[in-house]
């Protein structure tokens, strides 16, 4: 009874308030209702690019173009969608022209960048270098947004051949851009061997006995050295040592003493035969004439022999005077300085004696005076061992100090061989160094050409369109039919709201408990509601008037639909077709 009591208070309430109800309800609708169909239709046209991978195995040819195929859609795509670009189709297609002199352009080219969709495609791929599964980008969907189909089409056209070109474009750009550094890095290498090698020669020819290469060899070359200055040492010692020994026999000689022959007579010298002959010749021109031929010939040995003799005689004249003039010469010093007359003149004098001297000793067969001249054969013998030893020793003395002079020099080279290694060593590191790089260089050049040659026969990584844009045959929004529904569910919302709040806030007393709670005596009877005629006639007036509202709305949504979203005839096809798809 209670529960049949509240229905009926409800209903009460709903009659009521219905207008407070209905009047809200109606306006959120109405308005929710003309923006779904006020709103502009936009359009979308959508293309399918396929990232296909390189044609050609990477184990045999291995492409310069790097990275992740997002980084690149995004340098792509800040290319494409640069300032110009979007300027350029912008004017070429006529787009946003009711923005045109509202907003300026950074503002309407930014709008085209909203409108503008880059969507990878991924896939769960496995790693070919780790196994493990991974996500991959394998195609992206380029998409364009706009009111006009037909146009929406064509920028979405133009967007994905750029797109498609700028990819090829900035792949043989990053080839060609690769092959000519490595060309410049490897022309640069080349250069600085050709240098390098120039060091080099340079510095051997520099120091071509001071190579490290040649230090064992100069080691050995001092070693033998040193073993020939000791031999020739010795041979020094022996030789003085031989000479002091000829000198001690030359000293017990008699340089005079004659020689007696095995008769027991002796060699006679030159004077003795001279006074002899002479004596011979006395006697012959005593029996004989002048012109007897054993007087012509004692004549002839007898002046040969005194043109000996006077030499020798003016050889020990020139000897005694020029002794004499240096024993003068000697006192002079004593007494007067070099610039004395009688200094000079002495001097001149002993030259002039000095050179008739020498001058006499070569036509006299280097006797030095008939008193030195020694006539025994064995003491004249030692002297010529003694100056043959002489000469041994000082022939033996000049090659020491030439082997000396050469084991200095190969010393030279030895000492300066390590600070030589260390610059050498300079040069040959820098020139392998150069050496490797170059060859990484050319290696890495020769990948690049292929790599080049891969690009521009595009069978490297490349963009392939498998979608291209259409024209899109509906809009994608607004979605007219969920707006509307979810205007009537707003507007239902906000009409129960406005109803309970007006209730609530309503004081009247309208039920009978109400009045026994104030009154706190229980109510005894009710009064109906008596309806006069001319109400009775307002009733039918507003019900008429409801009708016809309703009828009106009905028509004005049809023609709304019918202008806005779909003509009526392509709803009735489509519906058609999906009744008879069903059946």
């Amino acid at each position: 009874m209670q529960e049949s009591s509240d229905i009926a208070y409800y209903i009460d309430v709903l009659r009521r308030r219905k207008y407070q109800f209905i009047l809200p309800a109606g306006i959120i609708f109405s308005m929710v209702l003309v923006l779904a169909f006020v709103l502009s239709p936009v359009y979308k046209s959508t293309a399918t690019i396929l990232i296909e991978d390189q044609g050609i195995p990477q184990d045999l040819v291995q492409t310069t173009v790097t990275g992740f195929i997002e980084e690149r859609l995004q340098s792509i795509s800040q290319i494409v969608l640069s300032h110009g670009n979007l300027l350029n189709i912008i004017k070429e297609f006529d787009l946003y022209p009711d923005l045109l002199g509202k907003y300026t352009t950074e503002e309407i080219i930014n709008k085209m960048r909203d409108d503008i969709k880059l969507e990878p495609i991924t896939a769960e791929v496995t790693n070919q270098y780790s196994g493990r599964p991974a996500s991959a980008t394998v195609a992206f969907t380029l998409s364009y947004e706009g009111r006009r189909p037909q146009k929406v089409a064509q920028v979405a056209n133009v967007l994905t051949s750029l797109y498609l070109k700028e990819n090829l474009k900035e792949r043989e750009d990053k080839a060609r851009s690769t092959f000519e550094f490595l060309e410049l890095q490897l022309s640069e290498l080349r250069s600085e061997i050709l240098e390098l090698e120039s060091q080099i020669a340079t510095f051997k020819e520099e120091h071509v006995n001071e190579l490290p290469e040649l230090l064992v060899h100069n080691m050995n070359s001092m070693e033998k050295l040193q073993r020939e200055m000791d031999k020739v040492q010795e041979q020094v010692g022996t030789l003085k040592n031989r000479k002091v020994y000829l000198e001690g026999q030359l000293a017990s000689i008699d340089p005079h003493l004659r020689i007696v022959t095995n008769d027991g007579s002796r060699f006679s010298t030159a004077k003795e035969d001279l006074e002899k002959l002479r004596r011979q010749y006395i006697e012959l021109t005593s029996k004989y004439s002048a012109k007897h031929p054993a007087v012509l010939a004692l004549k002839r040995q007898v002046d040969s022999l005194e043109l000996e003799v006077d030499a020798v005689q003016s050889y020990d004249l020139i000897k005694r005077e020029l002794k004499k003039k240096e024993q003068e010469l000697e006192v002079l010093n004593k007494k007067y300085s070099d610039k004395h007359p009688e200094v000079i003149r002495l001097k001149r004098e002993i030259d002039s004696l000095n050179e008739r001297l020498g001058e006499a000793s070569l036509e006299d067969g280097m006797f030095e005076s008939t008193m030195d001249v020694p006539d025994n054969p064995g003491y004249i013998q030692i002297q010529t061992q003694i100056a043959s030893t002489e000469l041994e020793i000082s022939e033996t003395e000049r090659l020491y100090t030439e082997l000396k002079r050469q084991y200095g020099k190969f010393q030279s080279r030895v000492v300066n061989t390590p600070q030589v290694e260390q610059e050498y060593k300079i040069l040959l590191r820098d020139y392998e160094n150069a050496q490797v790089k170059y060859q990484d260089v050319n290696t890495r050049l020769l990948a690049a050409r292929e790599a080049k040659g891969l690009e521009q026969s595009q069978l490297a990584e490349r963009f392939t369109l498998i979608d291209p844009p259409i024209v899109p045959e509906k809009p994608i929004r607004p979605n007219r039919l969920a707006l509307i529904l979810v205007g009537f569910v707003l507007s239902m919302g906000i009409g129960i709201g406005v109803g309970v709040v007006l209730e609530f806030m309503d004081r009247s007393i309208r039920r009978a408990e109400e009045l026994s709670d104030i009154v706190k005596y229980p109510v005894l009877a009710i009064v109906p509601y008596w309806e006069t005629e001319v109400e009775a006639r307002s009733i039918v007036r507003r019900k008429w008037i409801t009708l016809l509202t309703g009828v009106a709305v009905v028509v004005v949504g049809v023609a709304c639909v019918h202008l806005f979203y779909m003509p009526l005839d392509i709803i009735a096809v489509k519906v058609i077709r999906k009744l008879a798809l069903n059946f």
